[in-house]
């Protein structure tokens, strides 16, 4: 997903990264030779020589640190490609799965056409508050951690490796391979027994990140309803609800840094000191056997093979502990896959914790304008898309073209969840869904969509844009403006295009509600097809009887074939017929 092709910005990092850790690596091979020829002129105190090599020293400490910066640079460069290229995916299978898969008229429905709020639940875990706070750190906070992680690893592999291998042939050329055969014996002796002994970083990092999840959950849940919160005077019970949240981040962050605090200490002791300790036990037989023999001064040698020994244990130090690295990665990884998986419609059975019920129900875009009807459900049996009870009991019925339905009921008895299954968010239970193709279907949800940032422009035109709806003009906008009682807005050509990021916190429900009307409008205004079917959700809920008026005698005039969802048994006198369901499951179609 992060690195669909080797030709690519990404792979020229890693390259870039790459080379810099064997350049780095070359270099330091020469830093330490100085350091031995310096502490070698030290002792045998040659003062002139020891200032040459001092500025020696100086000039190839120069392309270290020049290395050292540009290995970290790479390493940056190298997770911000790797994440845009990784969340660039992510929108587009975002995107994709709040719109209708492409392939025909008939849809295999074993997964719903438009799946993005499973996904996010799926990926983010179970629970409400999981599924708000978890899904913003799955689509944003997990990529980064992700990327960022999976750089590390590579680095923490690589470098170690390169090291490992360049500085053994320096090492068993000054040595002897037997005694460096010793010295890492103990590394991978070592470095298994702390494995085996530390405590299990990726499930403390999983757990630290769920409640993370759920603190971040509550804050949004906060932001979002806060002047209802403020009109009930909530506050309270909301900051304790935060607070239990940040008492249980910070318990299970305490315990992972803990357990870091464990790992480190043993880590650091046995791979860094006793490595060190025994890398120098090693060394001292070569020291007294190859040098004079080799007639290299023994200090010189002495250092600089202690240098490059300290060299090979940090690297295989880094080697053993990229474990650790690894199981963090991981940890956001699975995440991932997850929420990607499931908007592919591909799951796998162990990243739900309670799969759906299997489905045998077929959703068919198959119905035309020449039809008689523009919804037709055949043995339909409506539920939530778990284990929970099915709300229906099979319906079947037929919406005829020009037909104005209102369904009402009691709460819960599935009338929204009946446009859910129309629309393919939800996947029926069982039965066939035949609709018009989705281009010609129309739905404004109960609760209306405002864009977060945005012109008045952009707003009327959503989902579609300027480039996809070029045949909507100023004028045709500013009309719907003013017929739906929002010029306000934009009281000029100008003020359409000009950018906005206060309409959705500043518009009040019933200008919310306006809003999704005025989009309606136009799509049926001038010259274009209007939609085959719309399908509303309490639509004027929190609009004035005038407006309701206005609204609904438009779709009449416009010979709009649509389901309205509402309570008010008085919106009866603008439909033609009447879907009641009576809360036990069944459901009645009859004429008005």
């Amino acid at each position: 997903l992060a690195m669909p092709s080797y030709r690519s910005k990404t792979t020229a990092w890693f390259a870039v990264l790459s080379l810099g850790l064997c350049v780095r690596l070359a270099v330091s091979v020469k830093v330490s030779s100085e350091v031995g020829v310096l502490g070698s002129l030290l002792a045998k105190r040659e003062w002139n020589q020891l200032f040459k090599r001092q500025l020696t020293y100086a000039i190839w400490a120069v392309p270290a640190a020049a290395t050292t910066a540009l290995q970290k640079y790479s390493r940056e460069q190298s997770a911000l490609c790797l994440r845009d290229q990784l969340q660039h995916t992510l929108h587009e299978s975002l995107g994709a799965a709040a719109g209708d898969a492409p392939g025909g008229p008939s849809v295999d429905c074993q997964q719903p056409l438009r799946s993005l709020s499973l996904a996010l639940s799926v990926a983010a875990g179970s629970g409400p508050d999981a599924s708000r706070g978890g899904a913003v750190n799955v689509c944003a906070a997990d990529p980064r951690a992700f990327c960022a992680a999976s750089v590390e690893l590579y680095e923490a592999l690589t470098k170690p490796l390169v090291e490992v291998t360049l500085l053994s042939i320096k090492l068993s050329m000054m040595m002897g391979p037997g005694q460096l055969v010793r010295c890492y014996s103990f590394f991978i002796a070592a470095g298994c027994w702390t494995r085996f002994v530390g405590p299990s970083i990726a499930t403390m990092t999983t757990t630290v990140a769920a409640a993370e999840a759920e603190l971040l959950g509550q804050h949004s849940h906060l932001a979002e309803y806060a002047e209802e919160i403020a009109m009930i005077g909530g506050g309270l019970p909301e900051a304790t609800a935060m607070q239990t949240a940040l008492a249980a981040v910070t318990s299970r962050t305490e315990r992972l840094q803990l357990q870091r605090f464990g790992s480190d200490s043993l880590d650091g002791y046995v791979l860094r000191h006793l490595g060190i300790l025994s890398a120098f036990t090693a060394m001292l037989p070569a020291v007294f056997a190859a040098a004079p023999s080799t007639g290299i001064d023994p200090t010189e040698y002495f250092l600089t093979s202690l240098h490059l020994l300290v060299n090979v244990g940090m690297a295989c130090k880094d080697l053993v502990l990229s474990h650790k690295i690894a199981a963090a990665a991981s940890a956001h990884a699975k995440r991932i896959q997850t929420l990607y998986a499931t908007l592919e419609g591909h799951p796998q059975p162990s990243d739900i914790a309670a799969p759906p019920p299997p489905s045998s129900a077929q959703l068919t875009r198959s119905l035309r304008r020449a039809d008689g009807c523009v919804l037709r459900l055949t043995d339909v049996v409506i539920g939530p898309p778990d284990h929970s009870t099915a709300l229906t009991a099979p319906l079947t019925l037929a919406v005829p073209r020009g037909a104005r339905v209102l369904a009402c009921g009691p709460n819960g008895c599935g009338k929204s969840s009946l446009l859910r299954v129309v629309l393919g968010v939800w996947l029926a239970r069982s039965g066939e869904v035949a609709t018009p193709p989705a281009a010609d279907v129309l739905a404004l949800p109960q609760r209306a969509y405002v864009l977060s940032t945005g012109s008045v422009e952009a707003q009327l035109l959503y989902p579609a844009t300027r480039a996809s709806a070029p045949t909507a003009s100023d004028a045709e906008l500013l009309e719907a403006l003013q017929w739906a009682g929002l010029d306000h807005l934009a009281p000029s050509a100008a003020a359409l295009r000009t950018p906005r990021s206060d309409l959705s916190t500043s518009l009040s429900g019933g200008e919310r509600q306006r809003l999704a009307a005025a989009r309606l409008y136009l799509a049926c205004c001038g010259a274009r097809v209007p939609p085959t079917l719309v399908l509303l959700d309490e639509p004027t809920s929190a609009c004035e009887p005038s407006f309701e008026a206005q609204l609904f005698a438009f779709i009449a005039a416009k010979k709009l074939s649509t389901i309205v969802v509402a309570h008010r048994m008085d919106l009866a006198q603008y439909h033609t017929h009447e879907l009641v369901f009576d809360g036990r499951g069944d459901a009645v179609m009859r004429k008005l």
